[in-house]
């Protein structure tokens, strides 16, 4: 495939295909970090580093794939850590406090109070149920740089383009809409996939159309714009980066695709009937090079 003139600027050679992190691997390194440092807490900044991704985009990206707001998800874990603590030690609770460090007694309680809906004192004493947050796990298993993952069901507003340039005019048409509506794009996540002139879904290389998919809340006024739903389903998913400045051919996107089948074939998998597959455009690593995150539905 072609991709917009917006990236195609001069890159850097491409990643092989097991150095580039899908975007669930990406947030999974930020979520380890926070994981690591529970009592002192890291900054949005660190975790965006740790995750090799700029500011801006981890807190597009964080909330979309975690449904938590970064701090919010890292407060709800401190808090949560200390549920054994609190239940299984007879540590005091202005040290517990401490060493999840809290900078004293009240601001403690006032924290947890806020999460649970009582004090920790009441917890120890009358064992009351309290829902804490569990560690996320986004990746599971991940197989020669393969994973499997279902994406939910998500309203989307499409965009298409065609010939001479289809992911061009996609992207324009895109730009121009969220321009006009930045209140429905806070945390969204874009997807494309080739169409013919039909718009139905394509599997030809050469394309006559693209279709881009721009994730919306289902809540979304929206007044204008051509509104969708990318069903729920289960696919496999790989990263791969690239340019195309130096491979102009797109070699390394057609390298990720078969990844995808050969991983099918390996581990026993059926490609559903539909056929439906997606590349979720991203952040690229290096500046000048296009990233992708490739879909491929499963049964």
């Amino acid at each position: 495939m072609k991709i917009a003139v917006s990236i195609k600027k001069v890159g850097r050679s491409s990643h092989t295909l097991e150095d580039v992190l899908t975007i669930y691997e990406q947030i999974q390194e930020s979520v380890d970090l926070v994981e690591a440092h529970l009592p002192t807490g890291i900054t949005s900044r660190e975790a965006a580093q740790s995750a090799g991704m700029s500011l801006r985009s981890f807190h597009r990206y964080f909330p979309a794939l975690t449904g938590y707001r970064f701090g919010e998800y890292a407060r709800k874990r401190r808090l949560s850590s200390v549920i054994d603590d609190l239940a299984s030690t007879e540590a005091s609770i202005l040290t517990i406090a401490v060493q999840s460090g809290y900078d004293s007694h009240e601001a403690f309680t006032r924290a947890f109070k806020s999460e649970f809906g009582i004090t920790p004192v009441r917890f120890r004493t009358n064992g009351d149920a309290v829902s804490r947050t569990r560690k996320l796990d986004l990746v599971g298993e991940v197989n020669m740089g393969v994973l499997t993952r279902s994406l939910p069901e998500m309203t989307v507003v499409e965009f298409d383009g065609f010939k001479p340039d289809p992911e061009y005019a996609a992207q324009r048409e895109m730009e121009a809409w969220m321009e006009k509506h930045p209140e429905a794009t806070g945390s969204h996540r874009t997807f494309g996939h080739n169409i013919d002139r039909q718009g139905r879904l394509a599997h030809d290389p050469d394309n006559e159309g693209y279709r881009l998919l721009l994730t919306v809340p289902g809540t979304a006024l929206l007044q204008d714009g051509r509104r969708g739903t990318i069903a729920a389903g289960s696919f496999v998913v790989t990263g791969i980066e690239g340019s195309f400045e130096e491979d102009p051919s797109g070699s390394w996107i057609t390298d990720g695709w078969r990844r995808l089948q050969e991983m099918v074939k390996r581990n026993d998998l059926q490609v559903h009937p539909s056929h439906r597959w997606f590349e979720e455009w991203l952040e690229p690593v290096e500046p000048g090079n296009a990233r992708f995150d490739l879909y491929l539905e499963i049964t």
